[in-house]
């Protein structure tokens, strides 16, 4: 028996592990300075989770989700959870934690 990753779970930590360095990396300094993640870094990063089908990878696809399995779901939160948590959740999707982090309007 393999247990091994799946090609597909191997490309989807690769992708992670790109994503958590190019856009969550460079904002951590100044969240963690300033304690407060600004508007347009909230926008940036989703736009870029969506684009690299990282937002929402948590919901079902009858939702617009990922619908990933609970394995590469772990294993992607893995990689994420290698990031500021406030940017990482973020690029999931969970839009509560924004707000009790901005506090609601």
């Amino acid at each position: 028996m393999d247990f091994g990753l799946s090609n597909e779970q191997q490309m989807i930590i690769d992708s992670v592990k790109s994503f958590v360095e190019k856009e969550l990396y460079p904002h951590e300094d100044e969240v963690e300075k300033s304690n407060k993640i600004e508007d347009s870094v909230v926008e940036k990063i989703k736009q870029k989770a969506i684009e690299s089908g990282i937002y929402a990878c948590n919901m079902p696809e009858i939702h617009g989700g990922g619908g990933l399995d609970t394995l590469t779901l772990c294993l992607l939160e893995k990689e994420l959870g290698k990031a500021n948590f406030g940017l990482s959740t973020l690029s999931q999707g969970q839009v509560i934690f924004y707000w009790l982090v901005k506090g609601l309007k």
